[in-house]
């Protein structure tokens, strides 16, 4: 018994001598290796600089904005479909058009030839924004009211790839303002009756209401509504005028629609192509 207790003593005391060298080489392996000096980082060489070419806009961004070579500009108002995304007036066109207020433009675009796209709103009321910037009807677009398809914009635009999200239009009122507004207040058929903010008389080119006159309707109307709309002024009407300017607005949009041959209008906007040659 008591050598057992001497070795035992003795190999104690050796794991607390021998202790000192074997600890560190076991210690060794996981120790976290030193950071690498800051100098090094500082010492690597800068990138070089973006060469010129690469900081310059994209080509397609400084066509873009070129004028056509060979094209110059026109106030003639579009009678065929311009690109391929539809049957729509071309762009240029377009803009320039929802800048300002056309009426009689407005009548030549609602004509039974022309080939554009004709919708019906089906929601009760709609404000009418002009993204444009042009002048925008006093009148909101109420249920059933026609329109004339301008442009497409957003998700739905196009014929490759289509994208989710809404879409909106660019759509021609009756009284010859423009509005843009999404594409899925309307619909394609004529729900009932057509309604239409009310047309000036007097902002149609003189040419324009001489065509109108020659039918019977539309000259009775025009009669009545100068009579009761003397004292009226287009923004502050009596309750007689409204009603007479409603009864003129609506026998001038059945007589058009019904295929009344209306002269070229006079007051046009001046514009010029967005589309290629090729794509028109």
């Amino acid at each position: 018994m008591g050598t057992f207790l001497l070795r035992v003593g003795a190999l104690g005391a050796c794991l607390v001598g021998c202790g000192g060298q074997a600890v560190p080489q076991a210690e060794q392996p996981v120790a976290a290796p030193k950071p690498a000096p800051a100098v090094a980082a500082k010492s690597a060489p800068a990138p070089a600089p973006a060469p010129l070419a690469e900081l310059e806009p994209a080509p397609s961004e400084s066509v873009a904005a070129a004028p056509i070579e060979g094209e110059s500009s026109s106030r003639e108002v579009p009678a065929a479909c311009s690109g391929g995304d539809g049957c729509f007036p071309d762009p240029g066109f377009t803009e320039r058009l929802c800048r300002g207020k056309f009426p009689s433009v407005s009548l030549a675009m609602f004509a039974k030839a022309a080939p554009w796209k004709h919708l019906f709103v089906q929601a009760v009321s709609i404000e009418p924004i002009n993204v444009h910037g042009g002048p925008r009807s006093e009148s909101m677009m109420s249920f059933g009211e026609e329109v004339v398809v301008l442009r497409r914009r957003g998700p739905g635009s196009g014929k490759s790839v289509q994208m989710s999200g809404p879409t909106d239009l660019d759509v021609l009122r009756w009284d010859g303002t423009c509005a843009t507004i999404r594409e899925e207040l309307f619909v394609t058929y004529n729900q009932g009756v057509v309604t239409a903010p009310h047309i000036v008389w007097k902002y149609l080119d003189d040419s324009v209401q001489e065509g109108l006159r020659k039918n019977a309707a539309v000259e009775h109307a025009m009669t009545r509504e100068r009579k009761s709309c003397r004292d009226s002024s287009p923004t502050k009407r009596t309750p007689d005028c409204d009603k007479a300017m409603k009864k003129l607005t609506d026998t001038i949009v059945l007589a058009v629609r019904s295929g009344l041959d209306v002269p070229k209008p006079e007051t046009t906007p001046e514009w010029r192509s967005a589309l290629p040659t090729a794509s028109r």
